[in-house]
This record gives C-alpha cells, sequence and structure tokens, in this order.
C-alpha cells in the first residue's frame, strides 16, 4: 500500500469518527427531545383527564371515558389509570391496552416523585401524583409515540445514508486532491526510475507554489544539472585521454619497427625490441578495451539487426587462430536446432563479434587445456552458447565480472582482466543474459539471446 492510498484511508477514517460522532450526537439529542415532549403530553393529558374528573363531579364516568376516547390529542394505545388517595383505581379509560402497575410503584409516586419508563410493550408511561380541591390522585398515563418514533426512525436512515454518502464523497475528494499534491513526488519518482547519464538534462517540472515540494524540485534539478556537468567532463577527459595514449602508442609502435630493421643481425636487441613492440601493443588493446567500456557504460543507442551466431563465432574462432594457434575451438550445434532461423537473434554484430572473441581469447589465455568447446542450443528463452573449457580451480563469481580482475596465480599471465566485463556489458547492452559456473573441472559461461 502506497503512502497516498494510507493517507487517503487516514483522512476519510478521521473523517468518518468526526461525523459518526456529530451525527450521532445529533440523533441522541433528537431521540432525547422527542421522548421528553412526548413524556409532557401524556403528562398535560393525565392532567386533563384529572381535572375533568374532579370539576365536573357529576358527571358521568361513561361519558368522560367517551370524551377521552373522541379527544382531538387521542395518542395511539392510550390508556389512563387514576387512583385516589386509598390506591383505589377509580378512572380506567376504555382500551384494551394495560398499563402494568404494582402499589409500591403507586405509593413512590405519592410519596416521592412523578415516574417516566418504558413498558414491556415498547409503550411510553408517566406517572404523576395529582392533588387540587382535595382530592388526592395518582395518575398512570401510556401511549405509543407512532409519529414520533416513526420520526426518530427516519432520521436514523438519513444519519447512516448521510455518513455514506459523506465517506464516499470525502474519499473521492482526498484521493483527487492528495494525489494533486502529490504529483510533484510522482514526477521525481518518475524522473529517478528513468534517468540515466545520457539525459540527465531532462529536469522535472517546478511548480510556483513555493512549498517544500517545490523546493525538493529545485534541489533535485540542480543536483541533474551537477550530474550533468560531471559525466560530461568525464566523457571528454576519455574522449581526450584515449585519443592522446593511442596517438604516441602508434608513434613508439612505429619507430621500434623502424629500430628492429636498423638493428637487424643482433640477437640480444631485437629481443629487447620485440618485448618492447609487445608491451605497446598490450598497452594500446588496454586504451582500445577502456575506450570500449566507456562506450558500452555510457549506454549510447546502437544499431540491431538479425545476427546468425554460428557465423559469428566461427568467424572470430579462425581471426583468433593465427594470435593463438595452440587453441583448438570446437563448435557443436545441438539437435534442438532444427532451421538456420533459429541460429539468429536480434543484436549488433560487431559487439557480438566481441564479446566471442574475449570468450575464446579468457580461455586461450588460462585454460589448462588448450580446448574450448562451444554448444549451442534452442531453448524456450531464445538461443543458448556455452563456452566450457577446462580450469584448475573456480573464480569467484562475485568478482569474475568485475575488471581488472585476475586471479593472484594468473598475474604473469598477458591481459589486463578488462575482457570478460566487457562480455557482461554487451550482453546486458543487447538484452541478453550470461552465467558462470565451474562444474567438474570445467569452466562453463552460458550465454542467452532472444530470437528474432
Amino acid at each position: 500500500m502506497n503512502f497516498k492510498t494510507r493517507l487517503t484511508l487516514l483522512f476519510v477514517g478521521l473523517f468518518v469518527v468526526v461525523l459518526t460522532a456529530i451525527l450521532s450526537f445529533i440523533y441522541i439529542l433528537y431521540a432525547e427531545f422527542r421522548r421528553e415532549e412526548f413524556f409532557e403530553r401524556l403528562r398535560e393529558k393525565s392532567f386533563t383527564t384529572a381535572k375533568l374528573l374532579t370539576e365536573v363531579k357529576g358527571m358521568d364516568l361513561e361519558v368522560l371515558k367517551i370524551i377521552d376516547q373522541n379527544s382531538i390529542n387521542k395518542l395511539y394505545d392510550e390508556k389512563i389509570l387514576i387512583f385516589d388517595s386509598t390506591n383505589r383505581l377509580i378512572y380506567s379509560s376504555l382500551d384494551d391496552e394495560k398499563i402494568p402497575y404494582s402499589p409500591s410503584l403507586i405509593d413512590q409516586i405519592r410519596t416521592r416523585a412523578d415516574k417516566y419508563y418504558v413498558d414491556d410493550d415498547g409503550d411510553e408511561v408517566v406517572g404523576v401524583h395529582y392533588k387540587d380541591q382535595g382530592h388526592d390522585y395518582v395518575i398512570l398515563a401510556s401511549a405509543y409515540d407512532t409519529y414520533g418514533i416513526s420520526k426518530v426512525e427516519n432520521l436514523k436512515t438519513l444519519v447512516v445514508i448521510a455518513l455514506v454518502l459523506g465517506a464516499a464523497l470525502i474519499a473521492v475528494a482526498a484521493y483527487f486532491y492528495i494525489r494533486q499534491v502529490f504529483r510533484p513526488i510522482d514526477d521525481l519518482n518518475k524522473s529517478i526510475q528513468t534517468i540515466t547519464e545520457n539525459n540527465l538534462h531532462e529536469f522535472i517540472r517546478v511548480h510556483k507554489n513555493r512549498d517544500e515540494l517545490d523546493k525538493l524540485a529545485v534541489n533535485y534539478n540542480q543536483m541533474l544539472a551537477r550530474l550533468f556537468k560531471a559525466f560530461e567532463s568525464q566523457r571528454s577527459f576519455v574522449r581526450h585521454a584515449a585519443h592522446e595514449l593511442k596517438t604516441p602508442l602508434a608513434i613508439i609502435r612505429t619507430k621500434l619497427e623502424r629500430l628492429e630493421d636498423l638493428t637487424a643481425g643482433r640477437a640480444e636487441v631485437g629481443t629487447i625490441l620485440t618485448s618492447l613492440s609487445d608491451d605497446v601493443d598490450g598497452q594500446a588493446a588496454l586504451v582500445e578495451s577502456l575506450l570500449l567500456m566507456q562506450r558500452l557504460q555510457s549506454q549510447v543507442p546502437i544499431n540491431t539487426g538479425p545476427v546468425r551466431i554460428d557465423e559469428l563465432l566461427d568467424e572470430s574462432a579462425r581471426e583468433l587462430h593465427a594470435v593463438y594457434p595452440q587453441q583448438v575451438v570446437q563448435i557443436d550445434i545441438d539437435a534442438s536446432v532444427e532451421a538456420e532461423e533459429q541460429l539468429t537473434v536480434i543484436g549488433n554484430a560487431l559487439l557480438l563479434k566481441i564479446c566471442f572473441r574475449n570468450l575464446i581469447a579468457n580461455a586461450a589465455l588460462y585454460a589448462s587445456i588448450p580446448t574450448l568447446t562451444i554448444d549451442l542450443a534452442k531453448i524456450p528463452e531464445g538461443l543458448r552458447l556455452r563456452f566450457s573449457n577446462p580450469g584448475e580451480e573456480a573464480i569467484p563469481e562475485g568478482l569474475i565480472f568485475e575488471p581488472f580482475y585476475r586471479q593472484p596465480h594468473e598475474q604473469e599471465k598477458p591481459g589486463h582482466g578488462l575482457g570478460l566485463s566487457i562480455v557482461r556489458q554487451i550482453t546486458d547492452l543487447t538484452h541478453g543474459a550470461i552465467a558462470y559456473q565451474y562444474v567438474n573441472g570445467q569452466h562453463i559461461f552460458t550465454l542467452i539471446f532472444t530470437h528474432i
């Protein structure tokens, strides 16, 4: 769950809690107001009935019941009981509704205070003590507030609907608002994901809010500007350094060749000059390798197209045979390869050729037995190449593809430890893969390339 979603949920949760508290408070107040108002109506009804009973002394009780039944303020399930000073029931309305009572309840109302409660049927009951004109009555009145309770239920429904709609609206509003607020961070995140040393000049847009996020964007753009300047300085240095190194090395090589011609017949001088020539060739190869590594690391777009892997392998082996005549290279094509098209991959012929030459040269220089076997096989991922040559011990997997790494006992052998590093960078650049294993005394380099 990302931070925007968590913040939205937190905001909605707080809003729901606050809104629930407010709406619940309103609902409880309204329900309490309805209850008190209905109890007051029952109390007034009780007093009105008692007054009619005391003031119209000659009135027939049956007539009083009829008046009570046809009152304009008649309540649902209304029932009125009147008790005299001896707790004798002297009046009961015509309703069939019963009011549960006990002598102790009547005594409490007479001696203490009025009673308000709800009976088991849900009817609300009020008990009052009435004294007037020498009369001492206890009156119990009950009824069911149909309209009031209906309004409370309607209010409950409205509260729930308001809570749900309010939460939904605030969730949508919070999502879009937080999304807008975090837009600079999203832009920064996208820029970080796509930034390379080749697009350091692609700055992110800065708004004019002058808040913390805008300051972050400004600082990020300034950092990119500094990195762009540093990378440009590095590229410029590598280009000029490579040129400046290659030129004097070529001049030295030419002069050494002339000296060899002038000192023909002098074996000792010829040996020294040959050694110097080899050193110059080694330095030139080092410069070429460093320049190639810089170009690969800069991820300059390369031209790609269909390449026949078997033809490149054969060509690379023939070219290196002149340099390492003792090296035997055997190329085997597995039975899984059923058509020539399966030997064709997408890549850059020049880079792949450098890759294969480095692997063959690595086997020629460091293998205990001058034999290299290259197997080609079709797999679901594409075309698999397996370079296998004998070796005395495994190379540390974490260091084998590191630039300039060479095993301690091989320091005297020619090379600079850049060949396998270049192989790794070429396979990565051509969307391939390479892995190393040491199995049964064999160094095994496995390369996988994608078909057309």
